[in-house]
C-alpha cells in the first residue's frame, strides 16, 4: 500500500487538523513533531512515525512545536474535581472548564457533590434546582469557548447513589440543549449487587450547609432496567464502575489518589486536575509472517517500540509543562507524571494472525500482547526513574500495595525488583484510547481495541466526482490479505467473508465476546479502556442489560453500548439525508385486508389512568399494524384519538421507531410529579405509555430480522452525515465518533 502520508485521507487529515501555518509537506510535519524529543528518542520516533508504527495522540501532533506561535496543550483531556456544594465552587470549575477548552483540551467532571433537587437552600429560592440544572452553565461554556471552531469534549458523571439519579438518566430526553455532553453513571459494587439480588438501594445526600439529610429508597433492579431501556433508545449514559477504577491501578495504595471520573472517551481515569498524555502503537506493524503458516508477534521489535514510546511520553510531559492551562495541572505532573500508552490496529493484527475477533484464541493472543505491553512499559518507567527520578509523590510502601505491582511480582519478578530499586517515573502507564483520528491518519481503519468496522468503504476522488465514479478502499489488513493471496479487489465483502471466515465486521461479533476481549485486556491495563459495543437495530434492552452485567462481573472499568437506530444520532449534532416524500398520496392498508392477527396486551399506568390495557396487533409476517387501548380513567376521547392516529400511521407504513419517538416526547406534569415522589411504574404521559408498549413489542419483532442491518436507511444512526465532509461515514468509538472519510472526530 502507499505510505500513509501519500494517501488522500492522510493528506486531508494533515491539512485539516495538524499542519501549522507554513507547513506544506508531511516531512515538515514529522520533523516538527519529533523535534521536541531528545536526540536518541527523536531518531527512533521519526522512524516509527514514518512507518506508522507509533503515533502520539492528536493534541501532541498539533501542539508539538507550537511554543511561541499559539497556546495549545499537548494533553488531550483533563480531570476536574467535583464542584463543591456552593455557588463559588461551581463557577470556579466553570472558569477552569473555559480555560482548558481554550487550550484545546476536553474535560471530565463528576457533579455528585452538588445537592439534589428540592433540597433546602439559604437564599430567596428556598429550594435547590438540583445538581443537573448546573450543567446548562457548563454546556454554555462549551458552546462559547472552542479552538479552531471545535467545541471542547465534555463528560459529566453522577454517582449511582445520588438522589437526582433518575433525572440524570433522562436528561438527554428532556433537555436536548445538553445533547453535546457525554454522560456516565458511576455504578458502585454494592449497587450492582443489589441489581442482581433485586434488593432496595438507598440514595443519600447530606447537605452540609443546612444539616438536611436526604434519604430515598429505590429498587436497584428496576432502575437498572430503565437505565438499559434508556441506553437502547439514546445510547447514553454510559457506565463507569467506579470501585474497579479505584481498586485496580498503579496508585491504588495511595489514600490521596481518588478517581471520580474519566476523560470523555473513558480511557483515562485519574485524580483531580490530572491530564491524559497519550500515545499508541500500531500492533499490526509488529506481526511477522502475516497470513502465513506461522504468524506471530515480533516481541523484540514490539518491546523496543514500547521502550521508545514510554520515554517519548515522559519527555512530552516536560515539553508541555509550561503550556498546561492551570497551575494545578503542572502540580499533577510534578506529583504523578501520568502517561497513557495504548494500541491501535488490534483488529488488523487479529486478521493477520488468522484469528476471529472475540474468539478464545484471539482473546488469549490479545492478553499476551497486553502483558508484553505492560511489563515493558513498567520496565522502561523504572529504568528512567533510575536515570532521573521517580514521580514526585512516589512511595514504595504505597506502590507495592497495588494489585498490578503484585501481578508484576508473579509474572515479571525482574521488573518488580527494578521498581523496588529505582521506583517508577510515571504513576500511570497504560490507557487504551479509541484513536479514531490517528488510526485513520496512519492508514489503519481499526482504532484502539475496536473490531473492524467495515471490510471496505466506497470512496471518490475530486476528479472522479465530476464523472460520478467511485472506488473501494479496503481495511489495511484486508488489502494486504487479498494481495498475499494474489486476489483482485473485485471480490465483494460477502465473498471475502466466505473465503476468509475469520474476517468479520463489528456487528458480527457476539456482544458478550466483546466483553470477554475487554476483560482479557483489562488485566494488564492500569488505567482504562475505551470500548463501544455496536449492536444491530433489533438488539433488545435485555441484551444491553446482559452486556453491562457481564462487564461488571468481568471486572471491566467501564463500557459503552451503541445500538444502530438509536437517537444518539441527534446527540452527535448531525443530520441524516431526508427521503423524498410524496405528500397527500399514501393510502393506509385497510383493516379488513388482514385476515389473521397476532396480538399481545400490555399494562401501563399514568397519573390519571390506574390501568391502561394496550393491545398491539401484528400481521402473520410479524409487522406491527394497529393498536387498541382500554383505559380505566383519564380523558377517553384524548386516549382514543392518540390510539386511532397511531394505528393510522402504522397502516400507512410509517416506521415504528419514528412513531415511538413522537409519542415518547410527550411529558405530563402530573405524571412527572408522581415519578419524583417515587412512583417508578408511572409512564411520562398517556402517549408515552403507548410508546413504551410499542417499543417492547417492536424489539421482539426485530430479533429474527437480522437482514435489516444491511439496509442503508436503517443504518442512519451510525452512518450519519459528517458535519465537515458531508459524507455518511461516521462511526461510533467509545463516547466519541469519527468520520472514516475525512478524519473528523467529535471528542478530540
Amino acid at each position: 500500500m502507499e505510505k500513509w502520508y501519500e494517501s488522500e485521507i492522510g493528506q486531508g487529515i494533515l491539512k485539516a487538523k495538524y499542519y501549522h501555518p507554513g507547513e506544506t509537506t508531511p516531512q515538515q510535519f514529522m520533523d516538527r513533531v519529533t523535534g521536541i524529543f531528545s536526540p536518541k528518542v527523536r531518531e527512533a520516533m521519526r522512524r516509527y512515525l514514518e512507518e506508522a508504527s507509533v503515533c502520539p495522540a492528536g493534541r501532541t501532533l498539533y501542539a508539538a512545536g507550537a511554543k511561541g506561535k499559539f497556546k495549545s496543550s499537548l494533553s488531550n483531556c483533563y480531570i476536574l474535581p467535583s464542584p463543591q456544594d456552593d455557588i463559588e465552587s461551581i463557577f470556579q470549575i466553570n472558569e477552569e472548564i473555559a480555560k482548558i477548552f481554550s487550550y484545546g483540551g476536553g474535560i471530565g467532571v463528576n457533579i455528585s457533590c452538588l445537592r439534589p433537587k428540592g433540597s433546602r437552600v439559604k437564599n430567596v429560592a428556598r429550594t435547590s434546582t438540583g445538581a443537573i440544572s448546573f450543567l446548562k452553565i457548563f454546556d454554555s461554556t462549551g458552546e462559547v469557548i472552542s479552538q479552531n471552531g471545535r467545541r471542547g469534549a465534555m463528560l459529566v458523571g453522577l454517582n449511582c447513589d445520588h438522589p437526582d439519579i433518575y433525572e440524570f438518566l433522562h436528561m438527554k430526553q428532556e433537555n436536548e440543549k445538553l445533547a453535546s455532553m457525554n454522560l456516565s453513571v458511576l455504578f458502585k459494587d454494592d449497587f450492582m449487587q443489589a441489581v442482581i439480588d433485586k434488593k432496595p438501594y438507598e440514595l443519600r445526600f447530606d447537605v452540609e450547609a443546612t444539616g438536611e439529610k436526604i434519604r430515598r429508597t429505590i429498587n436497584a433492579s428496576e432502575f437498572f432496567d430503565e437505565y438499559c431501556r434508556t441506553q437502547w433508545n439514546w445510547g447514553d449514559p454510559g457506565a463507569l464502575f467506579v470501585d474497579r477504577l479505584n481498586d485496580y491501578n498503579l496508585l491504588s495504595g495511595y489514600d490521596d489518589y481518588n478517581i471520580e471520573i474519566t476523560n470523555p472517551c473513558g480511557e483515562f481515569g485519574s485524580n483531580a486536575y490530572n491530564s491524559c498524555n497519550l500515545m499508541s502503537i500500531n500492533l499490526y506493524n509488529f506481526i511477522d509472517d502475516k497470513f502465513g503458516e506461522n504468524p506471530h508477534l515480533n516481541k523484540e521489535a514490539f518491546a523496543d517500540a514500547v521502550h521508545t514510546a514510554i520515554r517519548a511520553l515522559d519527555e512530552i510531559l516536560d515539553y508541555g509543562y509550561e503550556t498546561q492551562p492551570l497551575d494545578a495541572n503542572r502540580t499533577c505532573i510534578d506529583d504523578w507524571r501520568s502517561v497513557g500508552l495504548g494500541l491501535f490496529g488490534l483488529a488488523d493484527a487479529l486478521i493477520a494472525m488468522k484469528l476471529t475477533y472475540g474468539s478464545d484464541e484471539a482473546n488469549k493472543f490479545t492478553a499476551d500482547v497486553m502483558r508484553e505491553l505492560f511489563i515493558e512499559a513498567a520496565r522502561t518507567s523504572a529504568t528512567v526513574a533510575g536515570e532521573k527520578a521517580p514521580f514526585g509523590r512516589y512511595d514504595w510502601e504505597k506502590t507495592k500495595l497495588s494489585p498490578l505491582i503484585e501481578l508484576l511480582k508473579e509474572e515479571a519478578p525482574d521488573v518488580y525488583a527494578l521498581i523496588e530499586k529505582n521506583g517508577l517515573r510515571n504513576g500511570t502507564l497504560i490507557s487504551i484510547a479509541p484513536t479514531g483520528s490517528i488510526s485513520l491518519l496512519m492508514g489503519t481503519f481499526t482504532g484502539g481495541c475496536e473490531p473492524l468496522y467495515k471490510i471496505s468503504y466506497e470512496r471518490t476522488t475530486h476528479k472522479m466526482e465530476l464523472e460520478h465514479k467511485s472506488f473501494r478502499v479496503f481495511a489495511h489488513s484486508v488489502h494486504d490479505l487479498l494481495k498475499y493471496h494474489k486476489l483482485g479487489d473485485d471480490l465483494s465483502d460477502a465473498d471475502i467473508r466466505k473465503r476468509f471466515p475469520w474476517v468479520i465486521e463489528s456487528h458480527e461479533v457476539p456482544f458478550l465476546n466483546r466483553v470477554k476481549l475487554q476483560a482479557a485486556m483489562q488485566k494488564y491495563v492500569d488505567n482504562s479502556i475505551s470500548s463501544t459495543v455496536n449492536l444491530r437495530t433489533e438488539a433488545t434492552p435485555q441484551e444491553i442489560r446482559s452486556i453491562y452485567l457481564a462487564a461488571w462481573k468481568a471486572k471491566c472499568k467501564g463500557i459503552t453500548v451503541f445500538r444502530d437506530g438509536c437517537k444518539r444520532g441527534n446527540i452527535l449534532g448531525v443530520t441524516s439525508q431526508a427521503p423524498t416524500i410524496a405528500y397527500n398520496t399514501i393510502e393506509p392498508v385497510r383493516r379488513n385486508d388482514i385476515a389473521r392477527v397476532n396480538g399481545c396486551t400490555l399494562v401501563r399506568h399514568t397519573s390519571c389512568v390506574d390501568k391502561m390495557y394496550i393491545t398491539i396487533n401484528r400481521t402473520p409476517e410479524g409487522q406491527i399494524f394497529e393498536v387498541f387501548t382500554n383505559a380505566s380513567g383519564g380523558c377517553q376521547s384524548n386516549i382514543a384519538t392518540i390510539t386511532r392516529l397511531t394505528s393510522l400511521a402504522l397502516r400507512a407504513g410509517v416506521r415504528v421507531p419514528t412513531i415511538i419517538k413522537q409519542l415518547a416526547n410527550a411529558r405530563c406534569s402530573a405524571c412527572q410529579a408522581l415519578i419524583r415522589d417515587g412512583r417508578r411504574d408511572i409512564s411520562l404521559s398517556c402517549g408515552n405509555a403507548i410508546a413504551s408498549a410499542l417499543a417492547e413489542v417492536y424489539n421482539e419483532t426485530q430479533q429474527n430480522d437480522a437482514d435489516r442491518y444491511h439496509d442503508e436507511h436503517d443504518n442512519a444512526a451510525i452512518n450519519r452525515e459528517c458535519p465537515e465532509c458531508h459524507h455518511h461515514t461516521l462511526r461510533p468509538e467509545g463516547n466519541c465518533v469519527t468520520c472514516s472519510w475525512c478524519g473528523w472526530s467529535k471528542c478530540e
